[in-house]
């Protein structure tokens, strides 16, 4: 097909591309194929393909630095889809797929909103990661906080306390205890009243990225090198979960040197053993900020450095290594950056998930609506692999907000280099899910096309890895350009498995 037969990735290609500071001359022979779409009222195919188009596009501009400008950029929609899947629904995958394996599962209401998300199970009550309806008849999310958040609500941690406490109370006041308390909540917003909110309002009127320059660059020199455009550069990763992991895996995947670090004690390490292909290309290693020792250690990554991604709670990097600290170590370092709710209005340092920012902008309001104009086909609804009923506010197929940012943070990162060569200077980028979950909304209703009929079975690389000790197929990567093949060099590692240095001499 052709592309004017997807208007809307386009659409959101342009946004994102040009939200970046872009010239459009390098997305205008961006080829996408595949006249499939994710079950969904929202562009979820059209957001993922439009974002490997804005990475390959990035690859393209800074590759021709050094060489020929390639002159074919392709993205399978469909793969797209496939790779933008909740993570245990790994693209790394055994010889031979479980029965079972991959497909959506029926979901008990009470079990959090990640119970049996492709793993085939189900699980009972779970306080954290729930719903619960308040008495004005809004429903709530409450996704963290531990003692803090349940010491806000007056309850132990027991799912009929939280739930009856949370039914005797109005939506905005429990929220508002909780996040003061320094949980992590959302009360359900329809997208009407998400674009009335002041936050709403807010990030609706900031870029895609907010860039600024900042020191020249005292570093030595570097070039890309088409066929493998990031190899010499080093990625120091701060990221959590998985919207900045899955920025800093495109790097690694162009040849980047990328070095994660975490704390011993983060609760990252437990979520770790379900992101594992989120660590493709990395290695990983313990630093605890905190501490003395800690804090020395990152500064003496840091110093040697080309690029900082870090997705701490807001503020939160900031009062462990102060930023004049960081630009000082390292002139001419390229910061990038991302938040839930924006860099603005008054919920900019509000704390957040893809799932709690989907709640709070009207996303998932917005599906329950679209599955009850037709229920007969499109109830039950696939809720991040779960199949569920329209009673209340539910989650889109993916975590669109997440995979979306991640690989619009890879393009600001790349599109950041490509600037530091052409100016000499470093900088600083911001991005934000509510952001992303603002070109969902702004695009409006997916035109209908047939839907993706999870999970795609192939094609996949011509090739066996080894994952774990286990030969594993792996799913092809969604995105070309020309003379540039994405792979990764390193397998991942589980936390804490790398020493705190840079491999390369």
């Amino acid at each position: 097909m052709s592309d004017a037969e997807f208007p809307l990735t386009q659409r959101f290609l342009s946004e994102i591309w040009t939200g970046m500071g872009g010239e459009t001359s390098w997305i205008d022979s961006i080829e996408f194929s595949d006249a499939v779409q994710i079950k969904s009222p929202f562009g979820c195919t059209d957001l993922a393909a439009a974002a490997f188009g804005a990475c390959g596009a990035a690859v393209a501009e800074l590759t021709s630095l050094a060489g020929p400008t390639p002159t074919s950029i392709q993205v399978s929609r469909a793969m797209a889809s496939e790779w933008f899947r909740f993570p245990p629904i790994a693209p790394s995958r055994p010889l031979v797929n479980p029965p079972g394996f991959g497909k959506p599962v029926v979901a008990d209401d009470r079990s959090s909103v990640f119970a049996g998300a492709g793993a085939g199970q189900n699980t009972g009550p779970a306080v954290w990661a729930n719903v619960y309806p308040t008495a004005d008849d809004r429903w709530i999310l409450l996704r963290g906080g531990g003692e803090k958040a349940l010491k806000a609500l007056g309850v132990k941690e027991d799912y009929e306390e939280v739930a009856a406490v949370i039914k005797s109370g109005k939506a905005d006041e429990i929220e508002q205890a909780v996040v003061d308390a320094g949980g992590i909540i959302a009360a359900n917003h329809t997208i009407e009243e998400w674009l009335d909110h002041p936050q709403g309002q807010a990030v609706g009127a900031e870029p895609i990225v907010t860039f600024e320059h900042t020191t020249p660059f005292a570093g030595e020199n570097w070039a890309p090198t088409p066929g493998r455009p990031l190899a010499g550069i080093r990625v120091l990763d701060v990221t959590r979960v998985l919207a900045g992991p899955l920025g800093t895996r495109f790097l690694a995947a162009c040849g980047a040197e990328v070095l994660r670090i975490d704390a011993p004690d983060a609760e990252e390490i437990e979520r770790s053993r379900f992101f594992g292909d989120a660590a493709l290309g990395k290695r990983m290693a313990f630093v605890d900020l905190r501490t003395p020792e800690g804090k020395e250690q990152f500064l003496a990554l840091l110093s040697q450095a080309d690029i900082l991604v870090h997705g701490y709670r807001p503020g939160g990097i900031d009062s462990l290594v102060d930023p004049a600290l960081r630009a000082e170590t390292r002139p001419g370092l390229i910061e990038v950056q991302l938040d839930a709710y924006g860099w603005t209005g008054p919920w900019k340092m509000r704390r957040g998930y893809d799932t709690v920012t989907q709640w709070s902008t009207g996303l998932a309001d917005g599906t329950t609506a679209w599955a009850l104009e037709d229920p007969e086909n499109r109830i039950p609804i696939n809720a991040i692999g779960r199949l569920v009923d329209a009673s209340r506010p539910r989650h889109m197929p993916i975590e669109a907000l997440d995979f979306g940012t991640g690989h619009q943070i890879a393009a600001a990162t790349i599109r950041a280099l490509t600037r530091r060569l052409q100016t000499g200077l470093g900088s600083r980028s911001r991005l934000s899910l509510a952001r992303t979950a603002a070109i969902l909304i702004n695009g409006g209703r997916v035109p209908e096309l047939p839907y993706v009929d999870f999970p795609l079975d192939g094609p996949y690389e011509d090739r066996l890895f080894t994952v774990n000790g286990k030969p594993t197929r792996r799913l092809k990567w969604p995105l070309e350009v020309q003379g540039n093949p994405f792979y990764w060099e390193h397998q991942g590692d589980k936390a804490g498995a790398s020493s705190p240095i840079w491999s390369t001499i």
